[in-house]
């Protein structure tokens, strides 16, 4: 399969490194190795909190999961179902980021869609954290082909829903519910001192893609895993680590890390 050329971490400017004060990064291929956590990660979250760096979740994991995360991890908080509900890393409540009035009529029309895409798709299951879940509805991405996942985004736009998918899961959502949105929404209410420029966001597949929008994070990076997606991307990170899932966060948190010797300046938006 032909990759587009990706620019390699490598080639980046330590002055980009040196002016980041947060890191917003998915979590399922991104921080986890084989869908575990490790201690080399609890050691960069470690050392980057220790330089006065905030490590963000962005994930398309449930509610009921996330919850748990952003009290366990040093995390500054986690953003649940693809940009739906934040999760402070703190005793206040989570906040709803995705207006939903009615929770019981909207779990019912997500049912309701998943049914029409089960008329087509029969062999989709339904995930075993979709009751956990809030804003969105998943099923199992299983050994679906690219061309049915186009077809299933189809149907769920002609049913008035949004899509996405991950390495693992597929998403029924509201149309305007993403990473970025949720992200951006986010970052006004509780860090809005944090220029564009102060913030990277890290992502490996495509529900991460709205977290490459360069109009928004000028300054974005995929670990190496990404490029298994990368022509399939409208946006495509700014940068991509050599190594993959957690290594290749590890390899990003070690840039910013050694970048704090350097002199600061405006990152080269390339």
């Amino acid at each position: 399969m032909y990759y587009l050329t990706l620019n390699p971490i490598s080639q980046s400017p330590s002055t980009c490194w040196r002016n980041i004060r947060l890191i917003a990064t998915d979590m399922d291929g991104t921080l986890t190795n084989e869908g575990k956590f490790s201690t080399a990660l609890l050691q960069a979250l470690e050392d980057l909190t220790a330089s006065g760096i905030k490590v963000l979740i962005v994930t398309g994991r449930s509610a009921g999961w996330v919850s748990g995360i952003s009290s366990l991890m040093p995390v500054a908080g986690a953003i649940a179902e693809n940009g739906g509900i934040f999760y402070p890393n703190s005793s206040e409540q989570p906040i709803a980021l995705t207006s939903i009035p009615d929770l019981t009529l909207h779990r019912q029309k997500l049912a309701a869609a998943f049914a029409q895409l089960k008329q087509k798709f029969p062999q989709i299951q339904e995930s075993a954290d979709n009751r956990f879940r809030l804003t969105d509805w998943t099923f199992d991405v299983a050994d679906l082909t690219l061309q049915e996942l186009q077809t299933l985004g189809n149907l769920c736009q002609s049913m008035g829903w949004g899509f996405t998918y991950s390495t693992v899961q597929c998403h029924i959502k509201p149309q305007n519910q993403d990473k970025a949105v949720g992200l951006l929404q986010v970052l006004q209410a509780h860090w809005p001192e944090y220029s564009p420029e102060k913030i990277v966001t890290v992502g490996d597949s495509p529900n991460d893609e709205s977290l490459f929008a360069r109009h928004y994070f000028p300054v974005s990076v995929g670990v190496a895993n990404v490029l298994k997606y990368a022509n399939q991307l409208q946006y495509q990170p700014t940068y991509v680590t050599s190594a993959a899932e957690v290594a290749g966060f590890c390899e990003l948190a070690s840039y910013i890390l050694k970048s704090s010797t350097e002199p600061k300046e405006l990152c080269d938006r390339h």
